[in-house]
């Protein structure tokens, strides 16, 4: 049977209402300090118990309520604000829409003591559900309006209940008085418990703004504290910005939800508070908070408060143009100061005295901490400080550290980048030798290391040739640069620049495993050496070295040569990849490195042969293997018709050729398999691990900006206090 539609009984219906607009006891108590403040008043007392659920009184020294008026204080919809809707673009006031009280009145039992100036005694009356209980009778009272709510929420226990404790109410009562007494110039705030003699929060109504932030907040925000002013924005409908901002030697770490009020009404507007949090994490060392008080203007015509029951929320006009220009603003506030910080810093002595050579190094890193920038003053050096050694927190190795093995590697003592390029000089064997390797059962099983030396003496021959840098100008490049600046993860690059390669955890996967600080970490070195050579490409635009390609058969050069592994590819379309290729080659051999080489100006296609590649980074040489799929890739991936897609795209592909390659697991235990098939396993192996120790991963720590995108490929897979829980040691 299908329910009848019938209207709501009005006390369900005012209770509803009043539970959208009173949600706890803070609410309550700004509704009702706004009344005061809207009747003038330069003192609020206010008294609270059991955080506000059991007493909540209010008393002002403001212009009182008429007699006359009290039979519709708690009725809803009943003002003195306004009188048509077209008042509320020009509303001044806190209250406009006459509910607070009426609200106040159905969930809780209200009692209103006020006098007027005329009046020659106070009146009294008690409410209940939004109607006057009998007539206001007199008592003795000063000029102004006492409100008294007890027993909140008696007649909704569900609300009642899912309150939190009475300090955690009294908390946010705190919170919401301190933030009115930071805002409401010349009036004067006291607040306490019932019972207590002492005040929680007192604020003197003439206390500067400095002076009451500091009351509110504390000593250490006051003294950080910047002016923050903005020239009114016609344009914009903004008439002032001031305010009260934290400088960039401020270090809280517990977090402050920043004070806004738009046209005097406190709010929350998370778009800008995020923009001016940005702008701060710029400039302030990771994981402090700073602290916002803002006041802003907006002429009343283009500003909606009435958006949210409880008034935390309005809309304007130009919402993102003003935040922007807010965001701005600050950002040149702080980089005009952005020149000296104050850190806390001391010395940690172990009790024995420093001898020669130590006074010396400590001079010489006090010499060094003084020329550094940012500036670091007040050095705690009167006293020795002893710190616990917690076991469970200590990093014990260090990301600056080299290893003792990277002095054995031949070659690497060389500066990695130079103004000059480079050129190497290398065979390519892969298209020489096709033989498989052949073994007996009878061979041993195990595989020497000295066998391993044997295959993996391939020595490289670099040669310098004297050339300029040149300087590249096109905005197509500096678009792509810009936007891998954009793309930047910060954490995830200070992971990077500060990582210590543990070891290759599946060359078949492509997976290695790195420390930064007390965490361990899977990443996809895959992944990240193409992110790496696509950036290295960018930043060495049209600077290469060229690695120059060699082989024991020139027709192993030629470029259908190199393509013919290609089963599906037939001869005609291989032959449209090197047309391709030979019309583009000006273009390829000025920027990329990338040489083709012919007998005559208009060869023939089939006797095309490749010269050289782009030398991309010193130690280390791209997988010759993956050359025929470069090539094939170059001629048919790439957009050759629009300029920056086809320079992204070649440097794309000059990425993927660099990423080192797939080196698929061979059981070096299993007799089954052949001998050599293991040791050339184990030397690619080992090519591969001392390839990332000693030259990729040391660049990514030098010169990676590990994009957003890199953060599916790294993994958090330990860390020592987690790891301390299950062991108890390390």
């Amino acid at each position: 049977m299908v329910s009848s539609i019938r209207p709501l009984d009005e006390s369900v219906v005012n209770k509803i209402a009043a539970g959208e607009i009173i949600i706890s006891p803070m609410n309550a108590l700004k509704e009702m300090m706004e009344n005061s403040i809207d009747a003038g008043a330069t003192a609020l007392d206010i008294l609270v118990r059991d955080g506000g659920m059991n007493l909540l009184q209010v008393t002002d020294n403001g212009s009182g309520i008429n007699k006359e008026d009290m039979p519709l204080l708690c009725e809803r919809f009943t003002t003195s604000k306004l009188t048509k809707f077209e008042d509320l673009e020009s509303i001044a006031t806190y209250g406009f829409r006459g509910e607070a009280l009426a609200s106040i009145s159905h969930i809780a039992r209200v009692t209103v003591t006020t006098k007027t100036v005329e009046d020659k005694c106070a009146w009294r009356v008690s409410y209940a559900e939004g109607r006057i209980i009998g007539e206001p009778k007199p008592v003795a009272g000063k000029d102004g309006t006492v409100i008294l709510v007890e027993d909140l929420f008696y007649n909704m226990p569900s609300r009642l209940q899912a309150l939190r404790s009475p300090s955690e109410e009294y908390a946010k009562i705190l919170d919401v008085v301190g933030r009115y007494s930071v805002h409401c110039d010349h009036v004067a705030f006291s607040c306490k418990k019932f019972g207590d003699s002492q005040f929680s929060s007192t604020v003197r109504a003439d206390s500067s703004t400095e002076e009451r932030i500091r009351v509110v907040f504390g000593n250490a925000v006051a003294r950080s504290l910047l002016h923050f002013e903005m020239k009114p924005l016609e344009e914009l409908d903004i008439t002032r910005v001031t305010g009260k901002v934290s400088n960039l030697d401020f270090t809280f770490k517990k977090s402050t939800t920043p004070v806004f009020f738009i046209n005097n009404r406190l709010v929350t507007c998370n778009p800008l508070a995020r923009a001016l949090r940005q702008i701060y994490a710029n400039h302030l060392p990771k994981g402090s908070k700073p602290f916002i008080y803002l006041s802003i203007q907006i002429n009343p015509q283009v500003l909606d408060v009435n958006v949210h029951p409880t008034k935390r929320e309005v809309r304007f006009l130009h919402q993102d143009e003003i935040i922007e220009k807010i965001a701005h603003e600050l950002n040149d506030v702080l980089s005009n100061i952005d020149s000296s910080r104050s850190f806390k810093a001391s010395t940690i002595l172990t009790g024995k005295s420093l001898n020669s050579t130590q006074r010396t190094s400590s001079r010489a890193s006090s010499a060094i901490s003084k020329s550094s920038q940012p500036q670091i003053r007040g050095y705690a050096l009167n006293a020795p400080t002893i710190v616990k050694r917690h076991e469970n927190k200590l990093v014990r190795t260090d990301a600056s550290q080299a290893k003792i093995t990277t002095f054995l590697n031949p070659g690497q003592s060389q500066a990695a980048s130079q103004q000059t390029a480079e050129e190497q000089i290398l065979e390519y064997p892969e298209l020489t030798d096709n033989k498989q390797p052949t073994g007996s059962a009878a061979e041993d099983t195990q595989v020497h290391s000295s066998q391993v030396a044997a295959h993996n003496d391939k020595a490289l021959n670099y040669q310098n040739s004297a050339q300029e840098r040149v300087d590249v100008n096109l905005s197509s490049v500096k678009r792509l640069r810009e936007a891998v600046d954009n793309s930047a993860h910060r954490d995830l690059t200070d992971i990077f620049a500060n990582l210590i390669f543990v070891g290759v955890v599946d060359p078949e996967r492509r997976l290695a495993s790195i420390q930064h600080d007390l965490k361990l970490f899977l990443v996809d070195y895959g992944a990240i050496c193409y992110e790496l050579f696509y950036q290295i490409c960018l930043t060495d635009f049209a600077n290469y070295g060229k690695i120059i390609v060699e082989s024991e058969s020139d027709d192993d050069l030629k470029l259908v040569n190199i393509l013919s592994g290609f089963e599906h590819l037939t001869k005609d379309f291989a032959l449209t990849i090197v047309q391709k290729l030979w019309d583009m080659r000006e273009m390829l051999a000025e920027y990329f490195a990338i040489d083709f080489t012919a007998h005559t100006e208009a060869p023939n296609l089939e006797e095309i042969k490749l010269k050289s590649i782009p030398l991309l980074l010193k130690g280390y040489t791209p997988p010759f293997a993956k050359l025929p799929f470069f090539i094939y890739r170059l001629g048919t991936k790439v957009n050759w018709d629009n300029e920056e897609p086809c320079l992204d795209g070649i440097m794309r592909q000059i990425s993927l050729l660099y990423i080192p390659e797939v080196i698929e697991l061979v059981d070096t235990s299993n007799e089954d398999v052949l001998k050599e098939e293991r040791i050339h396993f184990v030397t690619r192996s080992e090519e591969m691990s001392s390839a990332l120790e000693n030259v990729l991963f040391p660049c990514i720590k030098r010169r990676f900006l590990a994009p957003h995108n890199l953060l599916k490929d790294v993994i958090e897979i330990a860390n020592l206090p987690g790891l301390y829980k299950v062991f108890e040691r390390c």
